[in-house]
């Protein structure tokens, strides 16, 4: 038996209709207390007028319509109860405080959706879907949620997963059963399979990097050497004082970003730490560290320089999309950079010279990362949680490949594919994990 939760399900703000939901078995009886007048049993999943009252003054609350579900055959699988009110605050606010004091408890984040999961109507693949279509910023974000609440992405997990049992089996049996035993196995068909696993898994997370800009907002990373005045440029960019801007080299050690928006676009500028290879203390060689692979991860990289010259440029990333010169304020530029293909701008964080083109590249870049991501196809994994599985899970593909080549012994490819199980049950909950759980549902709003 669960309890009877209760929480307002729509967005805050007036608003003609507001919805009020309560779920858990007991949920009719906690609403009876609010409307005496309901019939018993209510009619199910039909609109029925309610005139919603405090259970304990009496006091008229609203004249709503209720709608009841039986265990089953709501979102959540339990008994469940929604008020449709009217949408003003106040109004929603006392027709929830009423539920409560009716002995319905405050919702936690996500957590119809986390019950809903529980029942066995959804899949955490799925559960995680619900949460993008309450955020999703762009079209192609919503698309992809909407798919996976439907079920593809999950459907593909279950049949890799499948593959891989059915792999190990054979991987088992052999280790189980020497030939003299006289049971037949495929090891050959076997590894096969587990091979094309793998480079579906490749697929998936290919085009998890394409959407992930339309999901996650577009990833613009300064990097530079120590004080080449990345710090200046970000806070320009802004309009903010938001990173620290010291003489000192090696100043910033840790990333810092700022979510804006360019054109319409959702973007994250993120400053780095200074790129150098010599005199960095402990704590600043790690912010190198994050700062390479902000770079490596940006679908936006912008190289940094001091336009005076006086400090090193040091070495350029792999990737430029972006070269920015700083400190045009103080004379015409005079560093040499090598020729880059890419457009350079000369800019003045004090002046405000420069920052407009910056944004207006910025601008350009970011809608072609967005277009690049609406082009994404057989989106499997969304999100960060459910990628970082999926890297764990084809990282142990790959081991149980490595060790057959190498003629490990089998029990080594064996416990590889067996890992390789567990963390693709990561993605769609089939391998629950309470930490997990409690990770993803405290992101989720109240009443969802």
């Amino acid at each position: 038996m669960t309890d009877v939760i209760a929480a307002i399900a729509t967005g805050s703000g007036s608003a003609a209709i507001g919805i009020v939901r309560l779920s858990g078995e007991g949920a009719w009886q906690v609403a009876r207390k609010c409307c005496p007048d309901l019939p018993d049993p209510p009619p199910l999943r039909r609109l029925v007028r309610a005139r919603l009252r405090d259970p304990e003054t009496g006091r008229l609350l609203d004249d709503a319509l209720g709608v009841f579900f039986a265990a089953g055959g709501s979102y959540t699988g339990e008994e469940s109860v929604e008020w449709h009110c009217h949408g003003g605050p106040l109004v929603l606010q006392g027709v929830l405080s009423a539920c409560l004091a009716a002995g319905a408890r405050a919702a936690r984040p996500g957590e119809f959706t986390r019950r809903a999961m529980a029942s066995g109507r959804l899949d955490l693949v799925q559960a995680e879907a619900v949460a993008l279509l309450t955020s999703a910023g762009t079209p192609a974000a919503l698309d992809a949620a909407l798919e996976a609440l439907e079920g593809r992405p999950s459907r593909e997990i279950s049949e890799a997963r499948e593959t891989l049992i059915d792999a190990l089996a054979e991987v088992e049996a052999t280790l189980d059963h020497p030939e003299e035993d006289g049971v037949v196995t495929d090891l050959e068909a076997a590894w096969e399979a587990v091979e094309q696993v793998r480079e579906r898994m490749e697929a998936w997370l290919a085009s998890a990097r394409r959407l992930r800009p339309a999901v996650a907002g577009v990833r613009v990373a300064l990097a530079g050497a120590p004080n080449a005045g990345k710090s200046s440029l970000f806070n320009a960019l802004l309009g903010a004082d938001r990173a620290l801007v010291d003489e000192e080299p090696g100043t910033t050690r840790d990333l810092v970003g700022e979510l804006t928006v360019l054109a319409g676009a959702p973007v994250w500028i993120w400053d780095t730490a200074g790129l150098r290879q010599q005199g960095a203390g402990r704590v600043e060689a790690e912010g190198i560290q994050r700062a390479l692979k902000a770079v490596r991860e940006a679908d936006v990289v912008v190289f940094v320089v001091d336009g005076t010259g006086q400090v090193d440029p040091g070495p350029m990333p792999d990737r430029v999309d972006l070269v920015v010169r700083t400190r045009r304020d103080l004379g015409p530029p005079r560093v040499r950079i090598p020729p880059v293909p890419v457009p350079v701008v000369d800019t003045s964080a004090r002046t405000g010279e420069g920052l407009d083109q910056v944004r207006g590249h910025l601008s350009r870049l970011a809608m072609q990362s967005l277009e690049r991501a609406s082009d994404a196809r057989a989106v499997v994994v969304i999100g960060d949680r459910q990628q970082d599985a999926l890297r764990d899970a084809l990282s142990c593909l790959e081991e149980a490949r490595d060790a057959r080549v190498r003629g490990d012994p089998l029990e080594v490819a064996a416990a590889a594919l067996r890992r390789s199980l567990e963390h693709l049950g990561e993605i769609d909950g089939s391998r629950l994990v309470e930490e997990i759980l409690d990770r993803v549902f405290s992101r989720f709003c109240v009443g969802k």
